[in-house]
């Protein structure tokens, strides 16, 4: 059973994930099927332990990427796409990368082959190597129609497996791996794109209670309602509002009787425009609605967040300055949520600022903070929840095929970690799964221990040369000053104090 909290899901800027050098080929009649692809190979290294009495926390990784994408463009109306990705592997520490290097030790049973068919005196004390790679997963598979004969104006359905954006995606962010739904969108102007979305998120079922087995349904379902108006091309404001609606979510008493709904609300608002080379954009985001039967009285959801950025491009630099705040919870309300909760993707962003309009405004996320650690909220890849921070980034070509982004970041919690904090610490371990709670009952009650707000300060950067067409290469880090706020953590021995973290990754990719 798949239960986050905060589904939700929009068409804004995405009807299509086709890069932009593509090969195209004419099949039988008027029909044009366009083939894409990409091949990645990455190098990673790390150390995001935290904790300074730990000298085995340095790792490295290696792991590879493909993506096969087909779209069968029928007519100027009707449109298909299959995209196929190499399928994520549990085992590995990065959950955004597809297949990890090598073999995993052992004998191993996958679809009547063993992991490693490596034979030799060698491989009898190594058990690795001379391996099939991978299995294949569908990242994408979807039909489009549009035309203006069901209404008289500009309009079409969307549906299948597709990437889903909400917004900028602070509230929820999809586009990695995607989600099922249909989407039916119309034009009643030219600027004017009105969208209504419905998503199928789970539907399966588990077995509950303690003297006999009862077997219960459970739905997630999301839905929303779009209204993204474009003055320009750099210019423009939307609106939207999405309706989680998640039933019996799971039997948290163990004794048949306990199976809590959630019924939530999330409004979002936001503008974008570029004037002569200034970049200005505001996004504000509200929750509202309510965790039920969970207890006595039903939990309210109060969440909110709220990011603004200026940029301005001085050729060949563009510079960016951008402030983000996402509501943490006290505890001083044990009815509510009053953290802004989130549904994201497995990439180092708070949302791009400029999505949709066509501005890139550099490194959008801290590279380590919720990339390669927890979030303030205890997540990894949670996003803006529980957390406040200011960044400053600049762009820049330094040749034509060379590319340098930097950007500096002061992070900070919104509410430190205490014993006290209903939002953010007792309540943060899963009760479906029985996951533990990041932060550390002897920490946060070690007589030395202060609640702490200070996240740290972080500096990433990325270096990216064009080797050839589609063919480019890049090396990029990131170091993040840890802050007390990390005394909290499992990882640090109580009464320490937590150590910098830091990561460095490169790779070559080539898009077709």
């Amino acid at each position: 059973m798949l239960f986050v909290f905060g589904f939700a899901a929009s068409a804004f800027a995405i009807h299509a994930d086709i890069p932009s050098e593509t090969t195209a080929s004419v099949a039988s009649g008027d029909t044009q099927v366009t083939l894409s692809g990409e091949i990645r190979v990455r190098y990673d290294w790390r150390h995001v332990g935290f904790n300074s009495n730990d000298s085995q926390s340095e790792t490295a990784y290696m792991n590879e990427r493909i993506r096969l994408g087909i779209e069968a463009k029928m007519s100027p109306n009707t449109t298909g796409m299959i995209q196929l990705t190499s399928e994520t592997d549990p085992a590995q520490a990065d959950r955004d990368n597809m297949i990890g290097g090598g073999t995993t030790n052992g004998t191993a049973n996958v679809s009547g082959f063993d992991q490693s068919e490596a034979t030799g005196l060698f491989s009898k004390f190594l058990n690795g190597g001379n391996e099939l790679k991978g299995q294949i997963a569908i990242r994408q598979m979807w039909i489009m129609h549009q035309g203006t004969g069901l209404l008289g104006i500009p309009a079409g359905i969307k549906v299948g497996h597709m990437p889903i954006i909400l917004g900028s995606g602070l509230f929820l962010d999809h586009s990695y791996y995607g989600d099922d739904g249909i989407i039916f969108f119309m034009m009643p102007v030219k600027e004017l794109e009105i969208d209504l979305v419905g998503l199928d998120l789970a539907n399966g079922y588990f077995s509950t209670g303690t003297a006999a087995t009862v077997t219960k349904s459970n739905h997630d379902n999301g839905y929303a309602f779009i209204a993204n108006y474009k003055a320009s091309p750099t210019t423009g404001v939307s609106f939207d509002t999405t309706y989680v609606d998640d039933q019996n979510i799971g039997d948290l008493s163990g004794a048949m009787g306990v199976y809590p709904d959630i019924h939530m609300w999330n409004f979002g608002l936001r503008g974008k425009t570029e004037v002569e080379g200034f970049r200005l954009k505001v996004d504000g985001e509200a929750q509202v609605g309510q965790l039920r039967q969970l207890a006595t009285q039903n939990i309210d959801f109060k969440g909110y967040a709220l990011q603004a950025g200026a940029g301005y491009t001085l050729d060949p630099v563009k510079l960016d300055l951008e402030f983000g705040y996402g509501s943490g919870d006290s505890g001083k309300h044990s009815r509510d949520i009053n953290t802004f909760v989130t549904s994201q993707g497995p990439e180092s962003t708070f949302g791009d600022p400029y999505r949709g309009v066509g501005i890139q405004g550099g490194i959008q996320g801290p590279y380590v903070y919720n990339y390669r650690t927890i979030n303030a909220a205890g997540e990894t890849f949670g996003g803006l929840a529980n957390t406040w921070y200011v960044r400053l980034g600049g762009d820049t070509d330094l040749t034509k095929d060379l590319n340098f982004d930097a950007a500096l970041f002061y992070l900070r919690a919104v509410d430190a970690i205490t014993s006290q904090n209903v939002g953010l610490y007792n309540l943060l371990a899963n009760p479906l799964t029985g996951a533990a709670d990041p932060f550390s009952a002897s920490n946060v009650n070690n007589s030395g221990y202060k609640a702490k707000k200070d996240i740290g300060e972080e500096v990433d950067a990325r270096l990216t040369y064009k080797i050839d067409k589609g063919l480019i290469t890049w090396v990029e880090g990131g170091y993040l000053w840890a802050g007390d706020f990390w005394r909290a953590v499992s990882a640090v021995t109580p009464g320490n104090n937590p150590k910098d973290a830091y990561t460095m990754r490169t790779g070559i990719q080539l898009n077709f």
